[in-house]
C-alpha cells in the first residue's frame, strides 16, 4: 500500500499546483479549439461546445498552424528526419550510409503502419492552442513484433507533469478512465482487485479510475525506499477504487513526450500564439454576436404603436392586416448602425489574429501562380518567425521521438546487425524536412555562386580550379539537398575508381605510343627498300641530273 499512497499523494499535489492553469486552458479552448473544451468541469459526450463562438477566425487559424506544422516536422509523405555519425570519416564508410539509411527506412515503416500520423495532429493541436501537448509511445498491447508502436495523445486534463533541474521533463502522472472489461482486457483478472473482477462479471460498462505515475527511478528509490525495477524510469498503474497497484514496470527511455510551444521562466506548462491572440478573439467574438443582433434587428426592426391606436393585436405575418384607429398606425423603430465602420473593425481584428498564427505565411501551396522560388522564400520565411520553437520542438519532442523509436526497435531485433565499426560510434539525428532544407538552401546557393565565380576565372586562368576540392564540395551540396546517402559511392570506391580509370588510360596511352612507333619504323623500313630498288634510284638520280647536281647525285648514292 505504501506505493499507492505515495503516487495518490504525489498527484493530488501535482494536480493543486496545476489549478491555476485551468481556467485559462478552459478560456482558450472555447474559442480556439471548443471540442477539447471540458478543462474545469467535465461534459457530456455528444454535448453542444459552441456556445460562446460567434467567429471562427481563431478555429480556422489554429488548425492551419497545427496542419502546416505536421506538414513540415513530421510529413507523412516526405522524409523528415535522416541518420549519421558524430565521427565524420565514419559517414564516408560504404556499409555504415547502408545501414543508417536502412534503420532510418525501417523507422518509417514503423510510423507509417501505426497510428502516429493521427495521434501526432492532435498533440499539435494542442501545442498551438494551449501551448502543452503530451505524447504517449509505447509498444502495442501484443508486442511490437506483432503490432508495432502505438501512440496516444493525452487531454491536458489527463496529464501533471514535473521537470528535472535541466527544466526537463522526466515525471508524469496520467489520470484516466477504464471500464472494468477495458480493465480486465488490460491489466489481467490475476493483477485487478475484488471491486473490478465483480463488475466485470455483473456490469462490465462500468468505470473505474486509474493513476499511471512514470518518474526518474531514483527519484521513486529516494521517496519509496524501493523500487520493482532497475531501468531509468519507474512506471506504476494504481487503480483508485481499490487502492491497489495494477501493474508496475519500468522505461528505457521516457515514454510521455511533453513538448511546449513557448516556457516563461518559473513555469512548467507551456503557452502558445492563443495566449497573445485571446484578447482580439474575444473582441471580434464579441463584435460579431452585437452585429448579428443589429443585423436581426434592421431585417425585422421592432415595431412603434401608438397608444390606443390598435384595435386587436399585431399581425406580422406577410400580408396579415392590423386594425388601427385614425392615426395610429404602426410604424417600425428606427435602428441606427454604421455597418461598414463595424465590418472594418472586425476585419482588423481578424487580421491580427491571423497574424497570431502566422497565417498569412503558411499559405504554402503550390498553384499555377506560385513558382518554386516562390514557395522556397515561404518556408524561409517560415523558418525565420518559427525558429525558437522550433529548436523547441526538436529538444523536446522530435529528439526523444526518434531515441524512443530506436530503441524499442534495437531491442526487439527489428534492425540489421550493426557493422563492427559502429558498434561504439555516436549516431546523431539530422532533420531533412522542408524546413530543414530551406534553412540550407543559404549554403547550397552559396556554393553554386562559389562555382559561377571560379569557372569565369577559370576561362583567364585554369589554375583556378584548384582551388576547390569538388568531392568535398558535392557531398556537401548533396548533403543540404537532402540526397540518400546510398547513391552516392564511399571515397574508397571512389578512390578505386579513379585508380582503375588512371591504369587504363596508362595503357592505352602506351598501346597508343607502340602502335605510332610501329608505324613509322615501318614506313621507315618501307623508305630504305624502296631506295635500294635500282629501278628507284635510277630514277632520283636522274631526277637530281636534271636538277644539276651532280654532288647531291653521288651524296644521294653513297646513302
Amino acid at each position: 500500500m505504501a506505493t499507492y499512497d505515495y503516487i495518490k499523494k504525489r498527484c493530488s499535489k501535482m494536480e493543486s499546483q496545476r489549478q491555476t492553469w485551468e481556467n485559462h486552458w478552459q478560456e482558450i479552448l472555447d474559442y480556439v479549439m471548443p471540442r477539447k473544451a471540458e478543462v474545469s468541469f467535465q461534459r457530456s459526450k455528444g454535448e453542444k461546445r459552441t456556445e460562446v463562438l460567434f467567429d471562427s477566425t481563431a478555429v480556422t487559424a489554429c488548425t492551419l498552424l497545427a496542419a502546416s506544422l505536421q506538414g513540415t516536422l513530421t510529413s507523412p509523405s516526405l522524409p523528415w528526419f535522416s541518420l549519421k555519425l558524430r565521427d565524420q570519416d565514419l559517414n564516408q564508410e560504404r556499409d555504415i550510409q547502408v545501414w543508417l539509411e536502412d534503420t532510418a527506412n525501417r523507422m518509417y515503416d514503423v510510423f507509417n503502419e501505426s497510428n502516429f500520423n493521427t495521434e501526432v495532429h492532435e498533440l499539435y493541436l494542442d501545442l498551438v492552442s494551449i501551448g502543452t501537448g503530451a505524447l504517449f509511445v509505447e509498444e502495442s498491447r501484443k508486442g511490437f513484433n506483432e503490432e508495432g508502436v502505438h501512440f496516444n495523445a493525452l487531454h491536458i486534463k489527463e496529464y501533471f507533469i514535473a521537470e528535472n533541474i535541466n527544466g526537463q521533463v522526466d515525471t508524469l502522472y496520467r489520470k484516466y478512465k477504464l471500464t472494468a472489461r477495458q480493465a480486465v482486457q488490460e491489466f489481467g483478472e490475476d493483477n485487478v482487485g475484488e471491486k473490478v473482477l465483480e463488475a466485470a462479471k455483473e456490469k462490465p460498462d462500468k468505470t473505474f479510475n486509474f493513476i499511471h505515475a512514470v518518474e526518474p527511478t531514483e527519484d521513486y528509490e529516494r521517496a519509496t525506499g524501493k523500487s520493482a525495477t532497475k531501468l531509468p524510469f519507474h512506471s506504476c498503474h494504481v487503480c483508485m477504487e481499490d487502492k491497489m497497484k495494477v501493474r508496475v514496470g519500468g522505461y528505457n527511455e521516457f515514454p510521455y513526450l511533453v513538448p511546449r510551444w513557448s516556457k516563461a521562466t518559473g513555469e512548467i506548462f507551456g503557452r502558445s500564439p492563443s495566449y497573445n491572440a485571446l484578447p482580439d478573439i474575444k473582441t471580434v467574438n464579441k463584435a460579431v454576436e452585437i452585429g448579428l443582433k443589429a443585423w436581426a434587428k434592421a431585417i425585422d426592426p421592432p415595431l412603434l404603436v401608438q397608444d390606443d391606436g390598435v384595435i386587436g393585436r399585431v399581425r406580422m405575418t406577410p400580408g396579415g392586416i392590423s386594425v388601427v384607429r385614425n392615426d395610429g398606425a404602426v410604424k417600425p423603430l428606427q435602428i441606427g448602425s454604421n455597418w461598414q465602420i463595424t465590418d472594418m473593425k472586425e476585419n482588423q481584428l481578424r487580421t491580427a489574429i491571423r497574424q497570431a498564427y502566422y497565417s498569412d505565411q503558411l499559405q504554402l501551396q503550390e498553384g499555377p501562380q506560385m513558382t518554386a522560388t516562390e514557395v522556397q522564400v515561404r518556408y524561409e520565411l517560415m523558418q525565420r518567425l518559427l525558429g525558437p520553437t522550433l529548436g523547441r520542438f526538436q529538444s523536446e519532442f522530435l529528439n526523444p521521438l526518434i531515441e524512443r523509436i530506436f530503441g524499442i526497435m534495437l531491442r526487439n531485433n527489428a534492425l540489421l546487425e550493426r557493422p563492427e565499426m559502429l558498434t561504439e560510434a555516436e549516431i546523431d539525428i539530422e532533420y531533412v524536412g522542408p524546413l530543414a532544407r530551406s534553412q540550407r538552401m543559404e549554403e547550397v546557393t552559396a556554393i553554386d555562386r562559389l562555382y559561377e565565380l571560379v569557372f569565369g576565372v577559370a576561362q583567364a586562368d585554369p589554375s583556378i580550379m584548384d582551388l576547390i576540392d569538388h568531392d568535398v564540395a558535392m557531398r556537401a551540396r548533396a548533403t543540404l539537398l537532402g540526397v540518400p546517402k546510398t547513391i552516392l559511392r564511399g571515397q574508397d570506391t571512389v578512390d578505386d575508381i579513379r585508380q582503375q580509370r588512371a591504369e587504363q588510360q596508362q595503357m592505352q596511352q602506351q598501346m597508343a605510343m607502340q602502335q605510332q612507333q610501329s608505324e613509322i619504323q615501318k614506313t621507315q623500313g618501307e623508305a630504305a627498300s624502296n631506295m635500294a630498288d635500282p629501278q628507284v634510284q635510277e630514277m632520283v638520280s636522274g631526277a637530281i641530273e636534271e636538277l644539276g647536281g651532280e654532288e647531291m647525285v653521288e651524296e644521294a648514292m653513297s646513302q
